[in-house]
């Protein structure tokens, strides 16, 4: 199982096996102390794609703490309803691959609300090998990653600006978006980053904040597939990964009050990876 997880590795993120394993990691407990922002949300209503699982979901109930009403759009109805009545939100289920779906439900849906705050953390990975790519998965990854939060952003700044709304956008990016883009994943996100400028730029003079934060591996369902689910440990400096909390605390920042003068940036939140190290 485990030579197999290795060549998973190798072949999806081009990192070497002996490399990535030969480190020692990080086994002591670790401590994510979850930050206690009060209200700051209050009165806030916020939408938040891929808000049904990982990083996504664990923004949403942090927003949810901080007094925001919030919508989570997934593409389950039984994982929108379970997370809405866990966290006491609302949800809406949309294949946002689709895009003249996505932009009717959303219009639709907003059109009776005033949107504050739009998280764009929906995302996926491919697993196909390097040079054995298939156009039909990588428009999915590009379709997902690009193309929903491209719209997503049109629809939601159109709204702002129609009701003099001062809100704020906010794309989930990734510490691959730093590496050589040679599969869909890391040329999606490195192309989000580039979004996330020009929408920031646009839309400032709006009073609308764009900004971007870039997890590096997180301890989500979509990291399972590499690495023990039992505790944080992983390659790179600080030896372990992040939680989908430790997200959470930063989005909360980046899409209050204390982030307004925050523009255009895509902050990263990795452990150093992809800034420091090799790893991915």
């Amino acid at each position: 199982m485990k030579r197999k997880i290795k060549r998973w590795i190798s072949r999806v993120f081009g990192i070497n096996e002996s490399a990535y394993y030969s480190e020692n990691n990080r086994k002591s407990a670790v401590i994510i102390n979850d930050i206690d922002f009060g209200h700051i949300l209050e009165g806030k209503e916020a939408i938040v794609t891929g808000g049904s699982s990982g990083i996504g979901l664990a923004i949403a109930k942090k927003m949810v703490d901080c007094g925001a009403a919030v919508t989570i759009i997934g593409r389950s109805q039984e994982k929108c309803q379970k997370v809405a009545e866990e966290i006491n939100c609302s949800y809406l289920v949309l294949d946002l691959t689709d895009t003249n779906s996505l932009i009717q439900s959303v219009t639709e849906y907003i059109a009776t609300r005033k949107i504050d705050i739009l998280v764009n953390s929906a995302g996926i990975i491919d697993s196909e090998r390097w040079l054995g790519k298939t156009p039909e998965k990588f428009d999915l990854v590009m379709n997902t990653n690009l193309k929903a939060p491209y719209f997503m952003c049109q629809v939601i700044a159109n709204h702002m600006i129609r009701h003099k709304i001062q809100g704020h956008i906010l794309n989930v990016s990734s510490s691959s978006s730093m590496r050589p883009g040679w599969g869909p994943y890391q040329l999606s996100k490195r192309a989000l980053n580039g979004m996330t400028l020009g929408f920031a730029d646009k839309l400032a003079p709006e009073g609308i904040t764009v900004n971007g934060l870039a997890p590096g591996v997180t301890m989500t369902p979509m990291a399972s597939k590499f690495m023990d689910t039992d505790n944080l440990a992983y390659y790179n400096p600080l030896r372990r990964a992040e939680t989908p909390e430790e997200i959470a605390n930063l989005a909360i920042f980046l899409v209050s009050n204390l982030g307004t003068s925050i523009v255009g940036d895509t902050v990263m939140i990795t452990g150093g990876s992809g800034i420091l190290s090799s790893g991915f």
